[in-house]
């Protein structure tokens, strides 16, 4: 007896990611198209010049819950902190270092402090920023 609506947004984590919104609950499962409490990992089957986009086609809704694919339910202020601001973050750095004739080898050494205290930090942000050099120096 619930409504449930699916929307594929395009490509965000993979390049099939979608959500699924409960209007009445004010519920949105949002699977890899959100991370938080965890950094997100950027792969080579990722996007990161449709992920924003994606993330904000179910953010218009001004979900109350958000079910992410890493992380405990959320608020939309915790997943645009955790989530879209990283990528942003990783778009304009990226994006400056590539204005500078900067390399790949460069990539790692960008400022990706505001997000060092989420789990997998170590691990994954000099390979997010290399995947997003990448991909972006094709844009």
């Amino acid at each position: 007896g619930v409504d449930i609506e699916i929307h594929h947004t395009g490509a965000a984590h993979t390049p099939g990611d979608s959500f699924i919104w409960l209007p009445s609950k004010q519920t949105v499962f949002t699977g890899d198209i959100v991370y938080v409490e965890r950094i997100l990992g950027l792969g080579s089957q990722s996007s990161i010049s449709e992920w924003p986009s994606s993330f904000q086609a179910f953010a218009k809704l001004n979900p109350v819950h958000i079910v992410p694919g890493h992380g405990g339910v959320t608020s939309l202020e915790q997943a645009t902190a955790q989530t879209y601001d990283y990528l942003m973050n990783l778009r304009v750095q990226i994006g400056a270092l590539l204005d500078a004739d900067g390399t790949i080898i460069d990539a790692p050494k960008i400022d990706q402090s505001a997000f060092a205290d989420l789990e997998q930090f170590q691990s994954l942000a000099g390979r997010n920023a290399q995947q997003a050099f990448e991909q972006m120096e094709w844009e």
